[in-house]
């Protein structure tokens, strides 16, 4: 699986559930520079995520849970991430 293709299917399985089965905890995705997107931004920036070289800040790698970090932000918009527990 290309590096695209991977980035691509995690963005799109995010997009159409942003909440872990079971469980409802919301997630964002994490790119392999350690940043954080929120849904809203990946499916704005969904043709670069989609074309991404690996090393541009688009790479999606992973889907992850938000458990208490107030304090994350999408590194794209900035907007709070939202968290699992308050």
């Amino acid at each position: 699986m290309t590096t695209q293709s991977k980035s691509l299917r995690l963005t799109d399985h995010f997009i159409k559930n942003p909440f872990t089965w079971p469980g409802g905890y919301p997630m964002f995705a994490l790119t392999s520079d350690g940043g954080a997107l929120c849904k809203k931004c990946c499916q704005e920036e969904r043709k670069l995520i989609g074309t991404t070289t690996g090393d541009d800040g688009w790479n999606v790698v992973s889907l992850v849970v938000n458990w208490e970090d107030q304090d994350l932000y999408c590194d794209h918009c900035n907007d709070q991430i939202e968290f699992a527990y308050s």
